[in-house]
């Protein structure tokens, strides 16, 4: 029996995993080292320290930003899947004139470029008193069109036999979608809860330009600044990039469970 194609195939991986998992031990490995190892370009640690992580937490307020981006993150997320699944539910099961037109709108927004709508994202944040505070940061992205498309794909692989018969039960529309719906789709409700978190925790420009405070702004935008304030200090920069990329690592390595089981779901639907 032939085994070539499966070892090439497993060397083929193993270099794919290598080459992403080479800037994740870089960053680790300089983030613990002290000043002069990393000075002197060793990416073999003999000796570890947190002195980096320290300073980094000195220099920022990065543990105010990490409050600041968790809340934004839990409050992001939740309002995107609520009104995901709203949306997608009433593109789905309820029949109705225009459906097909809304969704096609729904689709649209997803070619928008982020950028052309800051202008008018900023002049309504500022008129309702929202900038330079936690709402203001996640008012403009209260629902996301992907969510949705991707809840709307769910939604359709589910028989509409069984909507039916919970309606004929007497579920309403909201307890229908609550108790029969969303436990039929929950692989792809949770591979949206993790994009949507992850979304919310690397965005970047939006917080930039309506906080004003540094301990109001998330930690993406500490991390520009900590560049800055530490340009000749590479190790504590690593630290700070550590410490920004530690919750994301832990939500991809905990979650790919749900991420792998709701993408192979959609690809076998």
């Amino acid at each position: 029996m032939n085994r070539a194609p499966s070892v090439l195939r497993w060397a083929a991986l193993i270099a794919i995993g290598a080459v992403i998992a080479f800037p994740v031990y870089v960053t680790v490995v300089t983030a613990l080292l002290p000043q002069g190892d990393v000075a002197a370009g060793r990416l073999i640690p003999t000796r570890l320290t947190f002195d980096n992580v320290r300073e980094a937490l000195r220099s920022i307020p990065l543990a105010r930003q990490y409050l600041v981006s968790v809340s934004v993150v839990v409050l992001q997320s939740a309002a995107q899947l609520v009104t995901a699944a709203l949306a997608a539910y009433a593109f789905v099961f309820p029949r109705w004139r225009g459906r097909g037109a809304a969704f096609a709108l729904v689709l649209a927004t997803l070619a928008i470029p982020g950028e052309s709508l800051v202008i008018p994202n900023f002049e309504l944040a500022s008129a309702l008193g929202l900038r330079d505070t936690l709402f203001g940061i996640v008012v403009p992205y209260l629902s996301a069109g992907y969510a949705v498309f991707l809840l709307r794909q769910a939604f359709l692989t589910i028989p509409r036999e069984t909507w039916e018969a919970a309606r004929l039960d007497g579920c309403g529309e909201l307890r229908a979608l609550l108790h029969v719906v969303l436990p039929m789709a929950r692989p792809q409700l949770l591979t949206a809860a993790m994009w949507c978190a992850l979304s919310a925790w690397n965005g970047y420009f939006w917080p930039l330009l309506i906080t004003d405070s540094p301990e109001r702004r998330t930690v993406q935008v500490g991390l520009a600044q900590l560049v800055v304030d530490q340009a000749t200090a590479p190790a504590v920069i690593y630290a700070g990039t550590l410490l920004v990329l530690l919750p994301t690592l832990l939500l991809v390595l905990f979650g790919q469970r749900f991420l792998i089981r709701g993408l192979a779901s959609r690809v076998s639907a």
